[in-house]
């Protein structure tokens, strides 16, 4: 920058190569990033003073990747005041010296530029990133939001006291024998806060602290027990897949399913993991066995079926797949709530409760009495006049000031509208007999995950990286898949959970079907069109696939 003139060190902006995030820079939704990949930029700032009024008088920044430097920033700053006398003893930067460099707001537009998405790392690091925000938001400039690195939490978790008696930048200079040593002048302190770092990232090494996410970690204590059965983890693939956490008995404890497997595992060994049943459950347990999936789905589908045939004590979910209610016709026009892994051909669900299942069984009866020419199934079928019945309701009861009432026969209608979609979403995919769907890998380049479904069941995938390999896919898959005639309204023959994954499955964006053997279509079903035709409901469902049975409760407003 041709405005920028420092007197002493002339403003240095050496960049050897791109530090973008396509050169692996951390986002903060990338876990497990490895430390040889992660672009840092090492700070260190000299200024008139500790408190938040004072100013800076000196940036030195030095940019490294792999334990290589790839460029160096310095400059000295004019701050808006002078410099004591004090500070001058400390740092040697004079005001004589500074009266001709450039000021904070002409030397922050390059600073920024050279820290780009990097890693910041700064010893005592809310010092210096503390004043480095203050300087952008006092001249109206946007703070990136970088990572932070603070290498004196760092070292105070990484060295014990035999090592150093303290924390300072000068005492772990001389401890890691650093080349240059610190002189309060920014650059040379930014120099060996590099050396510094590198040495405690050797440390941390030893105790399986490899990534990015470890050392963010790291600060806070992880038991010393925990943390030596971290090397569970080595060995384990980075590949989709489900983990089964055993001790020496081959009792299984917990199980999870990951992108990653290895990555997963090695995240509960370190401050990462805050589940206290978890931590005790890490305390039994001498290995972890590792299945591969060539799909995320394929791992979600086999961590359900493992997670039920085990029954973990760790695991809360999933556990009990046949403990949902379903509601299908009885004697005298009722409807009976029963308990089972799937329905059969007349059933409503699946609902989590019986008394959920209960409350939409009243309200039916309710429709029916209103509306005697009708059946129970005419009405299911047709949910709209539930819904009208309801919205009737609604009004008069608000109109009586009878808003708790109101309230109940809202849930109950919100219970029977997810129950009906879910329904027919789920006997429109156990209908067909055999379909073969292919969608792009999440995340992923030039790669796309192949699923077969026979009868709504999750029948095997695959994953291939080219396009051409497709047909013979789909003909493995084929050959492995079963054939059974569908029967009329019938359920899938499978885990309300599992349908559910498959239904969040067949909403991919980008999905194709690409084999199919009968007639198939993915209906809008009536409940669905109930709830986008009246504006005047409101429902606000959390991530859960649609399914009833295991969603977060949400609300249904009559606005």
């Amino acid at each position: 920058m041709s405005e920028v003139r420092p007197n002493v060190s002339p403003m240095r902006h050496v960049q050897a190569r791109p530090t973008s995030r396509s050169m692996g820079q951390l986002c903060l939704d990338d876990l497990g990033t490895p430390l040889d990949q992660v672009t840092f930029v090492v700070v260190d700032l000299e200024t008139t003073g500790t408190q938040a009024s004072d100013a800076i008088t000196e940036i030195g920044a030095v940019k490294v990747r792999g334990g290589e430097i790839i460029g160096e920033f310095a400059t000295l700053v004019r701050p808006s005041h002078e410099i004591s006398p004090m500070i001058t003893v400390l740092t040697g930067i004079t005001n004589a010296m500074v009266a001709d460099s450039p000021s904070i707001e002409a030397v922050l537009p390059a600073f920024l530029e050279f820290l780009g998405s990097c890693v910041v790392v700064a010893h005592n690091a809310p010092f210096d990133v503390g004043f480095l925000k203050r300087a952008c938001l006092a001249h109206d400039y946007s703070w990136p939001q970088p990572v932070v690195v603070d290498t004196v939490r760092l070292a105070r978790s990484a060295l014990s006291k035999s090592d150093v008696p303290n924390a300072k930048l000068s005492t772990l200079a001389h401890f890691f024998q650093a080349p240059t040593q610190p002189t309060h002048r920014a650059l040379d302190d930014a120099r060996a806060t590099v050396h510094v770092l590198h040495c405690l990232f050797e440390r941390l090494g030893t105790l399986h602290v490899n990534t990015l996410e470890d050392v963010l970690t790291f600060s806070t204590k992880v038991p010393e027990p925990i943390r030596r059965k971290a090397s569970l983890a080595d060995g384990l693939p980075d590949t989709p897949g489900v983990y089964l956490f055993k001790d020496n008995d081959g009792t299984v404890h917990y199980i999870g399913t990951s992108k990653s497997i290895r990555r997963r595992v090695r995240s509960y060994f370190t401050a990462a993991e805050t589940r206290s049943r978890i931590k005790y459950m890490l305390t039994l347990c001498t290995q972890v066995v590792a299945i591969e999936c060539p799909t995320a789905l394929e791992a979600r589908i086999r961590e359900l079926r493992l997670i039920a045939e085990h029954q973990p004590e760790f695991n809360q979910r999933s556990k009990r797949p046949e403990r949902v209610y379903w509601l299908r016709a009885g004697a005298r026009g009722s409807l009976i709530a029963h308990r089972s892994l799937t329905g059969d051909t007349t059933s409503l669900g699946p609902f989590a409760s019986r008394r959920t299942a209960q409350d939409v069984s009243r309200l039916v009866s309710l429709v029916t009495r209103s509306t005697s020419e009708m059946s129970i199934s005419d009405i299911i079928s047709n949910p709209s006049i539930v819904a009208g019945f309801v919205f009737e309701q609604l009004h008069i009861l608000a109109e009586r000031q009878r808003y708790e009432q109101a309230a109940t026969l809202r849930d109950s209608l919100e219970s029977f509208l997810r129950a009906a979609t879910w329904t027919s979403q789920a006997r429109s995919l156990a209908s067909c007999s055999t379909m073969v769907t292919l969608a792009p890998t999440p995340h992923a380049t030039s790669s796309w995950d192949v699923v077969a479904i026979s009868n709504g069941r999750f029948a095997g995938s695959q994953r291939i990286h080219h396009r051409h390999a497709l047909d013979a896919t789909v003909d493995a898959l084929l050959a492995t898949t079963p054939y059974r005639h569908p029967h009329a309204d019938e359920l899938p023959c499978a885990s309300a959970e599992e349908t559910t994954a498959l239904m969040y499955w067949l909403q991919s964006p980008g999905i194709e079907l690409v084999h199919i053997d009968s007639e198939w279509m993915s209906p809008l079903p009536h409940a669905a069109s109930v709830l986008a035709n009246n504006p005047q409901l409101q429902l606000r469902v959390r991530n859960s696939g649609g399914n009833p049975a295991i969603q977060d409760r949400s609300r249904l407003t009559a606005v």
